[in-house]
Order: C-alpha cells, then structure tokens, then sequence
C-alpha cells in the first residue's frame, strides 16, 4: 500500500538536528500504512529490544549519554518510542551500541531474512564468477602452452639453421620487445608453477 496519504496528510515528523552532523530520520504518527518507515520500526524495535534487556528508559539514556558525552534526557527515550520525536542519526548509532545490538536489526523487521537472501545471492554470484574463472584459468593455460610450443619450435629452427647456414640464424630471432614479454610471461608462468608444487608440498 502507497505511503502516500499519510504523506500528503503532513504526518511526518522531523525534528531540527541540534548540530550539523546530526540527522533526523523521520517518524510518523499514522499508524495504519502497511509499509512503515525506518524512523516507525526504530520506535518499536527500540523500547523492544530495550524491555528485552529489562532497560529502563532511564538506564537507556544514561548509557547514551556516557557514549555521546552529552546529557541525554530519558523523556527523549520515551518520546522517540511514542514516535512524537525524531530519532537523529547519531542517537539512533549509539541506542544500538547502548543495547548492544547491530543498527540494523532496530531499523528493519525481517533483517534475519534479508541477510540469508543477501547470502543467498552473493553465493550464486560467487558461483558464477568462481565458474568465470575456471574458463579465464583454462584459456589462459591453453595460451600459455602455445606460446611455449610456438617458442620451443622458432628456437629448434634457429638452432638447426645456425648449424646449416649461420648468415640466416638471425632471421629466426624475435623482435627485442617481444622476446622480452615473452620471456617475462615464461616467467610469470614458471613462478606461478613454483608456487603451485609448493603449496601441494605443504
């Protein structure tokens, strides 16, 4: 169901932040939308995870106010849980700490279902890349063997014509620059087959 008649009724109450980093996330006092606000689940999920504890909201905003530094009144505790004031943001970031919980778990009602689908599609992701990757690995060992067939046959010739005709050994020579990537590439590859027969060893 559409927020929007509580919207258009002007039902949304913010309260002015006292200092810039602050921000105010909205609640609101219609009560009837299917689809509530962060700022109307915070309300909720806070006094239940505060009696949860058995906190008092006194308890509750004297820990705040140990974690902010600043006097935070227990009216405000209650207010914020009647949805008659505006949770700031940097309130709602230390009620959770004072509670011990993540912020997430006072701003949503399904988190624990959110998370598993969230887990859910980064392993399928990670299927899928890990299967990406598998075909990148084989593509570039096939490149590979070839370079080396390729090298090993350019050098069997050169080492034939310099015994046939030493004047023409010099043709069968690779261009400096491309002797040295592919040098350097052999390399890599020798290296990275070091490291494999070593971690099987260990």
């Amino acid at each position: 169901m559409p927020l929007q008649h509580c919207c258009d009724a002007g039902l949304l109450d913010f309260e002015a932040a006292p200092h810039a980093s602050s921000i105010a996330i909205p609640t609101r006092k219609c009560q009837t939308v299917m689809n509530p606000l962060p700022g109307d689940l915070f309300a909720r999920r806070l006094r239940q995870e505060r009696e949860r504890l058995s906190i008092s909201q006194a308890e509750l905003a004297r820990r705040m106010a140990a974690l902010l530094g600043a006097n935070v009144d227990s009216t405000a505790i209650t207010r914020i849980e009647q949805q008659t004031r505006a949770v700031r943001l940097d309130e709602a970031v230390t009620a959770a700490e004072a509670l011990g919980v993540p912020l997430i778990t006072l701003i949503s009602d399904n988190y624990a279902r959110e998370n598993e689908a969230e887990i859910q599609s980064q392993l399928a992701e990670l299927a899928l890349a890990e299967q990406e990757w598998e075909k990148q690995r084989q593509k570039i060992h096939r490149i590979t063997q070839t370079l080396q067939q390729l090298s090993s046959e350019r050098e069997a010739v050169r080492s034939h014509a310099l015994h046939v005709n030493p004047e023409t050994a010099s043709d069968y020579e690779l261009d400096p620059e491309t002797q040295a990537a592919l040098d350097a590439r052999m390399r890599d590859v020798r290296n990275k087959l070091a490291g494999e027969v070593t971690d099987a060893g260990t």
